[in-house]
């Protein structure tokens, strides 16, 4: 048996990464292990290999017989093999975060670079950093030396690196820095992988700076991890593969646009299609708030709508593998567009003004103010988007298009 130890795994994406590295190769569980637990856990050794994660990739090693040079380098283990003499440790951290920083296009030779976190993956990157040449690595924590509340200090650094737990699900959203106090900020690579995305490498993202999120460093430190469970060496292109593979399991799909525009109807289609479950923001409002959009409007008032808005928003984003249609103004608000992104491939379904439908549509009153509307809100549609698709002709050939772009890499 082979297995990942942590103490809390409700987020991992081991299992299936593992299954599709290998094919299936050998069997793969998660062991959430309390402190407690884990000294007598790998005494009795009943398994064959283990990776670890937070936060065990220290306390391992007084178990282990033996560790690899690079995990006694760096002072950390995440791979442990149980051999006949004993069980012995490995770093694959290490490789699997230059994999991701070259894939990514973020290089360190010369650079200023600051590094979020002082756990087990913080020394496996702060040594491979140092390893490639960085002139200037500055280690943050809460209560160190260098902390959140002196940083500005630091406000030249180049390339940024969290290695902390802080944006990972369920704290989806949560963020140590803002991008806007690193004015020659170069690159962001963020080892968290549950979201896809957080908001330090949305905001990346969205400056047009080099990013990088931990799908990959996940992707590829499990590689080098089955390369030692399996005694082999397998082509390091199946990182790629296994990736994109992974995204387009658990990716959402997310449609934003104007009412009207057909986003519900062919979400439906979409989710069905894809074997997805279809969310449709609207329809989540109306349940929790026990009456019809048009009576929270008449009611309450469009603010409190907009509060329903983004509590199903922020919510539904933080899941996998879901269709989301969402109202027409959702995108208004910046913490939806980066709720509705952190998961999902947003899709900006267009159609001619004249053709939207207005019926029950609160906000929708006539066709001038429809395309009032439309131009004000654009620019947030535009900024939101990853695909942009018109839904003029018939359903089907809009839905065959989506399709075709869903499988894009």
């Amino acid at each position: 048996m082979y297995g990942l130890i942590g103490e809390k795994l409700g987020h991992s994406y081991s299992v299936l990464i593992h299954q599709l590295l290998t094919n299936h190769a050998y069997q793969y569980e998660l062991i959430e292990l309390s402190q407690d637990s884990l000294g007598s856990f790998l005494e009795r050794k009943s398994f064959e290999g283990l990776n670890v994660t937070i936060p065990y990739k220290k306390t391992v090693i007084p178990f282990l017989k033996g560790i690899s040079p690079e995990a006694e380098k760096i002072g950390s283990v995440n791979t442990i093999l149980s051999k006949p003499e004993g069980l012995f440790g490995y770093n694959t951290d290490y490789a699997g975060f230059l994999y991701m920083a070259k894939r990514a296009g973020v290089h360190f030779s010369g650079k200023k670079v600051l590094i979020m976190g002082t756990g087990g993956t913080s020394a496996a990157v702060c040594a491979a950093v140092k390893d490639h040449g960085a002139r200037d690595i500055i280690v943050v924590s809460r209560s160190g030396q260098v902390n959140y509340q002196n940083l500005d200090v630091h406000h030249d650094s180049q390339i940024i690196i969290n290695t902390t737990p802080v944006g990972m699900y369920p704290h989806n959203g949560e963020t140590l820095i803002d991008l806007e106090d690193f004015p020659d900020c170069e690159g962001v690579l963020d080892v968290i992988y549950n979201p896809l995305y957080t908001n330090l490498v949305l905001q990346a993202r969205e400056k047009k700076l080099a990013f990088g999120g931990g799908l990959v460093m996940l992707t590829a430190q499990a590689k080098y991890a089955s390369d030692l469970f399996l005694n082999q060496k397998a082509d390091d292109s199946i990182i790629d593969v296994t990736v994109e593979q992974m995204i387009h399991r658990i990716q959402n799909i997310v449609f934003i646009g104007m009412p009207g525009c057909g986003k519900s109807t062919i979400g439906k289609a979409i989710a069905e299609l894809t074997g997805r479950k279809f969310i449709d923001t609207d329809i989540e409002i109306v349940h929790r708030a026990g009456k019809e959009i048009s009576k929270i409007f008449s009611d309450d008032g469009e603010s409190v709508f907009r509060r329903f808005e983004r509590d199903v928003i922020q919510e539904k984003g933080k899941e996998n593998s879901l269709v989301i249609s969402t109202g027409g103004g959702a995108v208004l608000d910046k913490k939806n567009r980066m709720a509705l992104r952190q998961n999902g491939k947003v899709i900006f379904l267009e159609r001619n003004v004249d053709a939207l439908s207005m019926e029950g549509r609160p906000l929708s009153i006539n066709q001038a103010g429809l395309s009032q509307m439309y131009q004000y809100r654009l620019p947030f549609y535009e900024d939101c988007c990853d695909e942009r698709v018109i839904n003029d002709h018939l359903i089907d050939i809009t839905i065959q298009e989506i399709m075709q772009k869903l499988e894009k890499k």
